[in-house]
């Protein structure tokens, strides 16, 4: 299962479908509207993680904002 960085967890829950190509949709509607450079490439990073997934590696995914203490 992979390990998702804090952001990369938070933008998932933000951006979260209703199933992992869902998600990757969302991600991509997102892009155009995004003006600062990092979150872009966070952004554009979670995309190609989660089409390298499988359904089933998606749906094991608990989506859970976390926070930094």
């Amino acid at each position: 299962m992979k390990e998702f960085t804090v952001e990369e967890m938070n933008l998932l829950c933000i951006v979260k479908g209703t199933d992992r190509e869902d998600t990757i949709n969302n991600l991509f509607e997102i892009i155009p509207y995004i003006n600062d450079k990092y979150i872009r490439q966070l952004t554009e990073r979670l995309i190609g993680i989660l089409d390298g997934m499988t359904d089933t590696e998606y749906s094991e995914i608990r989506f859970d904002f976390i926070v930094e203490e």
